[in-house]
């Protein structure tokens, strides 16, 4: 299950005991963080709404169709709004940035869709048994994004295989670099400009990957199921730096 059909069934009940869902909840610390938010939020809502007394007349009321017009009532209407003021304030506070992401637009998903089809397009370019390339090739490459790499520890333990432009976003200059990992290769991907504001996962049936808002354009990190990429995230982020 991946990260965005987990938030879809977590949202619609965070107390689903499906067997598959609790496993997805179970394989990830972030994804166990965010369904035990999502489930103290439901008890405080469902807390909050038995909490105000229902009118006697309501019934009569609806069934009228007539609009509260006395003191009580609005006083009584004024209380449920007090309520709903209350869970909004829950929620802000409940679902805090870095515990949910954003739920991606329609143009955010495109843009993953063309990263997933960018990456197996490339894929026959950087089979295994390439010669690592060097630093002052990547950076060749990076120049046209308006960055580079720092030459510091991390940089220099990788196994670099494959550097190049590439055009993902319209508009917008990107490197694709391909380094060794733990599970296969990994794509580091360097966008200028792009218009996606939003951190969110990439996820088909082979490859994983986050596509992250990084100064001046998107930080794009893709490899095999299971592979660590924040390690791989962090030491970019670490090493990198827009020169223009």
């Amino acid at each position: 299950m991946d990260d965005l059909e987990f938030r879809r069934r977590a949202f619609a009940n965070p107390h689903d005991q499906d067997p598959e869902f609790l496993a997805a909840a179970a394989a990830s610390p972030e994804r166990s963080r965010v369904l035990s938010q999502l489930q103290v939020l439901d008890e405080r809502v469902s807390k909050a709404a038995r909490s105000v007394p229902v009118p006697k007349d309501l019934a009569a009321r609806l069934k009228a169709r007539e609009v509260p017009a006395h003191k009580p009532e609005k006083t009584s209407m004024r209380r449920y709004f007090a309520v709903a003021a209350s869970l909004i304030v829950a929620i802000g506070l409940i679902l805090s940035p870095g515990l949910i992401t954003a739920r991606p637009s329609a143009a955010d998903m495109k843009f993953h869709d063309d990263v997933i089809g960018h990456v197996y397009r490339e894929i026959a370019r950087y089979s295994p048994g390439l010669d690592d390339i060097s630093l002052n090739q990547i950076n060749s490459v990076l120049e046209e994004t308006g960055g580079h790499l720092r030459d510091d520890d991390q940089i220099k333990q990788m196994h670099f295989k494959f550097a190049n432009g590439c055009s993902i976003a319209q508009n917008s200059k990107g490197a694709h670099i391909v380094l060794d990992g733990s599970r296969g290769a990994v794509s580091v991907i360097v966008v200028h400009n792009s218009p996606v504001t939003t951190k969110f996962d990439v996820n088909d049936s082979r490859f994983a990957g986050k596509i992250i808002p990084f100064g001046e354009g998107n930080l794009i990190i893709v490899g095999e199921k299971d592979e660590p990429l924040d390690v791989y995230e962090n030491m970019i982020e670490s090493a990198f730096e827009w020169s223009r």
